[in-house]
């Protein structure tokens, strides 16, 4: 059985003015502005009024960030390299910021990210949420008789309900001898997409899920009889992290739900269910890392939105990341392109203010205690979204983010080095070629980064992490 989930929309409000601006409608000047910061008048896990100004969710306070970049009127390299002289590529490096160790060639113009965007998604994340942050998902519980419940939903937002975790669900309701609902409830953060892990280059027009497709998916995978390959999969994945994690995971063989209903959040009496079960996720690090090593783009806008999308990121930006907006233009987390009145808008970012993100996630791992390579992906280790063109010889001396858009395009890599002389921080950026010189722009690319690992003397190899398909505690 196949699960896809093949709508777009977050909020529904959000929903209805998306529609009207892709299919090109006219509208007065203040609903672009609308269109770009979705007005979202609904209950949320990460409002403002829960966030002490100056604190993450957690609480925990956040230091000051000092990513300054001094940046030298030379553009000329240490060294040479030759595919610098392509108008169509901007390059910049940086050895922690340091004069005399900074050289931009075309790298204060903004070009289209592409994925390189997730990089500025993950900052934010890491910064208003914490590396260690969980989502909680929790089944409230109310017995009718036997095996017979009937349950209420609240996903909090968990971008990651795919079929694994849906089936750890049944098992601890199974535990608590649920084998039949009668009727689940769920709110406006439930949006259930089954093949969020799967289908990690889904389209914009496609996430987050509506709530009506949501209940869709939800009435399949809460019934037995619909288990298909797909699930028998799923099943196995789940076992097999039962035996790594040394847990008792039971799935039954029948279990049944006969209707699945949608209401507000604010309306529903918790007082009437008799228990709740809590199902913590994987820290948010775990969440970054996959969206970053598959640029999983449904991950990331629905990260993006549920944060408050680009209105707040500007707030970020300003306040924390210090760039302007002639620096960096977001519109989404992903990277993917939105029309406003017929026209397509990219993010788009210098060269410069990549470098300056990339610092500060390397100050926020020192503060809080993580690996750029627990975040990015590490090249010659981790399998993902690179794919080298030319021999490198890694030695998981490189954490980095690729990007790739073709109808604009864009071919990107950006990432950190540990040298001997400190953090290096890089970007490539090529820009306004052909789709069919790719395979060139690749190659120039590659030979920056064997040109960057025969120049520097490496000090250590990045770690990553093991991520498995459940996210889930």
């Amino acid at each position: 059985m196949k699960y896809k989930s093949n709508f777009f929309r977050f909020f529904l409000v959000y929903m209805t003015v998306f529609t009207t601006l892709v299919t090109g409608c006219k509208s007065a000047s203040s609903d672009i502005q609308a269109a770009i910061e979705p007005a979202i008048e609904i209950e949320n896990i990460f409002s403002q009024d829960q966030v002490r100004t100056g604190y993450r969710f957690d609480q925990s306070l956040i230091q000051p960030n000092n990513n300054q970049i001094i940046r030298t009127d030379s553009n000329n390299l240490k060294r040479s390299i030759s595919d610098l002289n392509d108008n169509n590529v901007t390059y910049c490096e940086s050895v922690d910021g340091q004069q005399n160790q900074y050289t931009g060639i075309r790298d204060m113009t903004s070009y289209p990210l592409a994925s390189l965007s997730k990089i500025f998604l993950s900052a934010w994340a890491l910064d208003k949420l914490g590396p260690d942050y969980k989502f909680e998902n929790q089944w409230y519980l109310k017995k009718i008789n036997g095996t017979e419940y009937d349950v209420y939903f609240r996903s909090n937002y968990d971008p990651i309900l795919n079929i694994e975790k849906i089936l750890y669900a049944i098992s601890l309701m199974k535990a608590r001898g649920v084998l039949k609902i009668r009727q689940l409830v769920i709110d406006e953060t439930a949006r259930v997409y089954l093949s969020v892990l799967n289908d990690p280059h889904v389209e914009l027009t496609e996430v987050p899920v509506t709530i009506e497709k949501s209940i869709e998916n939800l009435k399949i995978i809460l019934n037995s009889v619909n288990w298909g390959s797909q699930t028998e999969q799923a099943q196995l994945n789940l076992f097999q992290f039962s035996k790594d994690n040394n847990r008792v995971i039971e799935i039954p063989k029948q279990f049944s739900t006969a209707e699945v209903i949608y209401k507000q959040s604010k309306t529903i009496d918790l007082n009437s269910y008799d228990s709740v079960i809590k199902m913590s996720s994987v820290i948010l690090l775990k969440y970054l890392k996959e969206l970053n090593v598959n640029s999983n783009n449904y991950i990331t806008d629905m990260l993006f939105q549920t944060m408050g999308g680009p209105a707040e990121f500007r707030k970020f930006q300003k306040m924390r990341l210090n760039l302007n907006e002639s620096d960096l233009q977001i519109y989404t987390g992903s990277g993917l392109p939105v029309y406003i009145l017929g026209s397509r808008q990219d993010n788009k970012g210098s060269c410069y203010s990549v470098l300056k993100t990339l610092k500060f996630i390397k100050n926020l791992s020192t503060q809080l205690s993580f690996d750029m390579g627990h975040l990015l992906l590490v090249a010659g280790l981790d399998q993902g979204t690179y794919q080298a063109s030319l021999p490198v010889r890694f030695n998981q001396a490189l954490a980095i983010k690729t990007g790739r858009l073709f109808d604009v395009p864009a071919l990107n890599i950006a990432g950190t080095a540990n040298t001997q002389s400190g953090t290096l921080y890089f970007t490539y950026m090529a820009h306004d070629f052909n789709n069919d010189q790719e395979f060139e722009y690749k190659n120039k690319r590659d030979r920056i980064l064997n040109n960057i690992l025969n120049f520097y003397s490496m000090q250590s190899a990045y770690k990553t992490l093991k991520l498995s398909p459940l996210f889930a505690n």
